[in-house]
């Protein structure tokens, strides 16, 4: 078999593709037709407009410092060249086909690559689904504080979260992803207030296409089962437990035509083979790193990551081994490793999630401007010297991103002050949904490569509960305001 042959969609799995984009339309169709129907009635124009303008002003600043390269990351070219591929017919990479990358992101890039404006198109399209995130914080925030400017504070949090805002001056997935995960829990929301057959079905195609933009998702679908085995609490025991599993059965299938085509044109057995790289070259170096008191990048290189002729020069066995046997091989090693040090594992993984939540990415803006060196990380150094000493570094060295250390850190404080406090007034069922989803992206994106940008799909989360507690303190301001001067009024007219 050749490259080019190998890299093709097999019929099996191109029918598969064709029946599912069938089913998805069947199911989402009467869903997006009823919307359709309200959107010109219930949009809030001006606050999408700032959401895009407001990355567009952005995107021409970092052109004008840094042009083209700017809007670039290391893993750009990991979609890019998927997605040239796919002008021809084939998913592959130098004439193999690819298992790593999966083809949601390279099909979005596909009008970009066929236009020969790589930058400027998918740039547009980032800021429009930017956009259509927007509008799905507003909806979302409506169903939960319905006759309150809750929607109004959520759009405008996340108008201006560093996070989702950074990254959509990337030619990276991180926002299609995110705006899937949102349009996921905008049909789950309606799923938990009206149960039907529809939402259902909706919310696990969507989570199901989310999977294959990002497979971070991947355990996602199985994850929320326990969940819906007690809400909608309308529905009885017998009904829940039918919906949950028809829920973990519907996401399933959507997965099973990629799973089908990787097993037959690759031999690899599974979804996406980045978790065995992960696990292989970021949390087993990481605990050899550990273990004999070295970098990780020193660990990651003795391993061959990123150099083929090292890696055969460790495992001359594996140059003739299929791609799937070496990917394999990976995952074996790495769970050997981590199940002989699982102590080790544990403090890099909860260390990880400390960063996802914390790092308040101010030195990934500062990198554009070149006020910040690209390697290295503040937390990372926080962690390994300290809090104090890796503060005192940073002013000395780096005294302006000190200060926007400093700015971006309090607003993300604030911001997660203020959801807490949300969570604790939107409905039960609703919060446990928010909490379920942080807790798994929080735990799925911890370790030794964690950085801010893998909380990008909880922050609209966070940003609609911030904006019901701002809703409900300004209510609750205003009615005391109104009953004050009632009262006064009324003393007025007494005298």
């Amino acid at each position: 078999m050749t490259g080019a042959e190998a890299g093709s969609l097999t019929p099996l799995a191109a029918v598969l593709t064709m029946m599912l984009s069938l089913m998805a339309l069947s199911a989402l169709g009467r869903f997006i037709h009823r919307t359709a129907l309200v959107i010109s009635k219930n949009v809030p124009w001006p606050l999408l407009i700032v959401t895009f303008f407001s990355r567009l002003l952005f995107a021409l600043l970092v052109w004008h410092l840094d042009g083209s390269q700017g809007f670039l990351s290391p893993d750009t070219l990991g979609y890019v060249i998927p997605a040239q591929s796919l002008l021809h017919g084939s998913f592959s990479v130098r004439g193999m086909p690819e298992i790593v990358r999966t083809p949601g992101y390279p099909l979005l890039l596909l009008p970009a690559i066929a236009g020969h404006h790589l930058v400027l198109i998918a740039l547009l399209e980032n800021f429009l689904l930017a956009a259509g995130s927007a509008w799905l914080v507003w909806k979302i925030a409506s169903h939960l504080a319905p006759s309150s400017k809750a929607a109004w504070w959520a759009v405008l949090f996340y108008c201006f979260e560093p996070v989702g805002f950074l990254y959509s001056e990337k030619l990276l997935s991180d926002t299609l992803f995110a705006t899937q995960i949102l349009l996921f829990v905008w049909l789950t929301v309606c799923f938990l207030r009206n149960p039907t057959a529809m939402a259902l079905v909706g919310a696990a195609l969507t989570l199901g296409i989310a999977t294959y933009t990002r497979p971070v998702s991947l355990f996602l679908g199985l994850s929320l089962v326990p969940l819906f085995f007690f809400v909608p609490r309308q529905l009885s025991w017998a009904q829940r437990i039918r919906r949950a599993i028809a829920f973990a059965l519907l996401f399933t299938i959507t997965l099973v035509p990629w799973i089908v085509r990787n097993k037959k044109i690759a031999g690899y057995s599974g979804f996406s083979a980045i978790t065995d790289v992960s696990l292989y070259f970021y949390f087993g170096a990481a605990v050899n790193a550990k273990l004999e008191h070295k970098g990780l990048s020193v660990a990651q290189r003795e391993l061959g990551y990123g150099n083929e002729d090292l890696y055969f020069q460790a495992h001359p066995e594996q140059r003739n081994w299929p791609e799937a046997q070496i990917y394999r091989f990976q995952n074996a090693e790495a769970r050997r490793m981590i199940s002989q040090h699982w102590l080790s594992f544990s403090l890099i993984q909860f260390r990880g999630c400390i960063i996802v939540l914390l790092d308040p990415a101010a030195t990934e803006v500062l990198k554009l401007f070149r006020l910040y060196p690209e390697s290295g990380g503040l937390l990372y150094r926080a962690v390994d010297q300290g809090p104090l000493r890796s503060a005192l570094w940073l002013v000395r060295q780096y005294p302006i991103a000190a200060l926007a250390v400093l700015l971006l850190g309090l607003q993300l404080g604030l911001y997660y002050i203020l959801a807490l406090v949300g969570l604790c007034r939107i409905p039960g069922q609703m919060g446990a949904l928010f909490l379920a989803l942080i807790f798994y992206f929080v735990l799925i994106s911890g370790g030794p490569m964690s950085q801010a940008r893998f909380r990008a799909p909880i922050m609209p989360l966070v940003c609609i509960a911030a904006g019901v507690a701002m809703a409900r303190w300004y209510g609750n301001g205003g009615q005391k305001r109104r009953s004050l001067n009632r009262s006064a009024t009324v003393t007025n007219r007494t005298n």
